[in-house]
């Protein structure tokens, strides 16, 4: 049985890292929704509380827009909060009664409804061709661009020694040792995230030499893997897992909304082809002591901080 890349509920709640930015976003909603709890014990003691219930709506839609799979969650609190208040009032008259629980319900429905839509939309259609493997070799022949990266391996740093990492003159083996290959091809993906989308292609060597890239395919990375993982859906599995959900948790919830994962077969050899649209808020790398913002400059992914990064987000978008 294979795994979703994004795991719903509970469980991706409790296994992805909390960003700074989840915890702000968590505060907005509490406050919001204890707000509106009180707001609506005033009105129903008042006895003005038919139109209370749908500024329920507020903080159940902004939690389907950031975390789709969790706004049922909230939508159920948010029911039970709706009954415990109102129907103290209203008894016995059941046809309030009977109001009041479809209007609980109808908090969840809203909830999975828009869940769904925001969690399965499509941003943009990717940008692979019927003919898949010809538009990476077209990729190929042109070569890296601000829409274009290759990649050799993901899981190349995996099995490096610990005098290996002490002798390497990579910064991010020695900042990031065993990661640090995972740690790149999520910067790769914010990059593009944050600048205009684009396609990273994993089992490509490139020969600096000769100028030639050349198609290897990801049997070094399957190595890497766990004999039951040695395929398309585990290395899937693993980048969702490993890559997306390590370090870049603000869309792991919503990740296939932005990475669409495929696995062409190109010149006898299969590649990982992730194809990344441009995110509609800012996406940063969290590697767990800081948290760095990448865009994509001509074929490089580059970090930007200060001044540059706060004028680049308010621009980019402001808009959105």
């Amino acid at each position: 049985m294979n795994t979703s890349p994004g795991i719903t509920g509970f469980e991706s709640l409790l296994q992805s890292r909390v960003s700074q930015t989840d915890l702000i976003r968590s505060w907005v909603i509490g406050s919001i929704t204890i707000s509106i709890i009180g707001i609506t014990f005033i009105s129903m003691a008042a006895g003005f509380g038919t139109v209370v219930p749908q500024l329920f709506y507020f903080p159940i839609l902004y939690t389907a827009y950031f975390y789709p799979d969790r706004s049922k969650y909230l939508a159920g609190c948010c029911a039970v909060a709706y009954l415990m208040v109102s129907v103290p009032f209203i008894v016995p008259d059941l046809m309030h009664i009977g109001g009041v629980l479809f209007q609980s319900l109808l908090f969840i429905g809203i909830a999975a409804g828009a869940g769904y839509i925001l969690k399965n939309r499509e941003c943009r259609m990717p940008a692979v061709a019927q003919d898949e493997p010809g538009t990476i070799q077209e990729m190929l022949k042109t070569g890296e661009c601000d829409h274009v990266e290759f990649k050799l391996q993901s899981l190349w740093s995996s099995d490096l020694t610990k005098d290996e990492i002490a002798a390497a003159e990579s910064v991010e083996v020695r900042k990031y040792r065993n990661n640090a290959s995972k740690f790149i091809i999520a910067r790769s993906i914010a990059g593009f995230l944050n600048t205009d989308g684009g396609d990273l292609i994993i089992g490509i060597q490139e020969d600096r030499v000769h100028n030639i890239l050349r198609v290897v395919g990801i049997d070094k990375d399957y190595e890497k893997l766990h004999e039951t993982d040695r395929n398309p859906d585990g290395y899937r599995r693993m980048l969702i897992d490993s890559v997306v959900r390590k370090y870049l948790p603000d869309i792991y919830s919503t990740a296939s909304r932005f990475i669409h994962i495929t696995f062409p077969v190109v010149s006898g050899m299969t590649v990982c082809h992730i194809h990344i649209t441009s995110s509609d808020k800012p996406i940063f790398v969290d590697t767990g002591s800081e948290e760095i913002f990448f865009i994509r400059i001509d074929a490089s992914t580059r970090s930007i901080t200060g001044k540059n990064m706060t004028r680049y987000i308010i621009n980019r978008f402001s808009s959105g």
